[in-house]
């Protein structure tokens, strides 16, 4: 494990990689990512919202193509 200037770097040997630790990389993205965010909580609910409103019909219009009830 090193610790460069900005960053904390820690090297994980092939043998031991899996998708729990692809899971730990995507979580650490994900939290870089949310810390730059300027968003609040009532304009993230307000966004799932909108994409659940939307995405409503949609998933009714493939399920009725695909004949599943």
């Amino acid at each position: 494990m090193e610790n460069a200037e900005t960053d904390i770097i820690i090297r994980v040997p092939q043998s031991l990689y899996d998708s729990r630790i692809q899971d730990f990389i995507d979580y650490v993205e994900y939290r870089k990512i949310v810390s730059k965010s300027k968003a609040t909580q009532k304009d993230i609910d307000k966004l799932v919202a909108e994409i659940k409103k939307e995405r409503r019909p949609k998933i009714e219009a493939l399920k009725k193509r695909l004949k599943i009830d």
